[in-house]
């Protein structure tokens, strides 16, 4: 693919402290066969209005992420105060999983069938 085609933006985030989140989640990288790239952004966060669902990363405090595996790249981000990126507008669609999860609630109540109990029908006739 030709990524010269997208844009490339620099920008830089800044954080108070390791324990406060980037608020943004990765996904890819070599190890997975996909380029690393930005999945989801939180309101709120230092990356709020800065990074975008989809944006392809270039460079992590400028080392090229197109041999980085997905470990090694979230090690570069966890441990800075200032995060420098090279980011390509809009390059990947964000992956989704082809269905929605399963949610498990209470299914529907089962027919209870009268001849089981050896209770009389609506027409009062037992069935056996």
């Amino acid at each position: 693919m030709d990524y010269s085609l997208f844009p490339s933006v620099p920008i830089f985030l800044e954080r108070s402290s390791l324990d406060q989140n980037w608020g943004f989640r990765l996904q890819g990288g070599a190890d997975y066969r996909f380029p690393l790239s930005i999945k989801k952004v939180t309101a709120n966060s230092p990356s709020h209005n800065k990074l975008h669902p989809g944006d392809g990363i270039a460079s992590i405090e400028g080392q090229d992420t197109s041999s980085m595996k997905h470990e090694d790249a979230e090690n570069l981000i966890r441990n800075s105060l200032r995060l420098e990126l090279t980011l390509r507008r809009g390059q990947f669609s964000p992956i989704r999983p082809a269905r929605p999860p399963i949610k498990f609630g209470p299914g529907p109540q089962a027919h209870v069938n009268s001849a089981l109990y050896n209770t009389t029908t609506p027409n009062n006739y037992r069935r056996f």
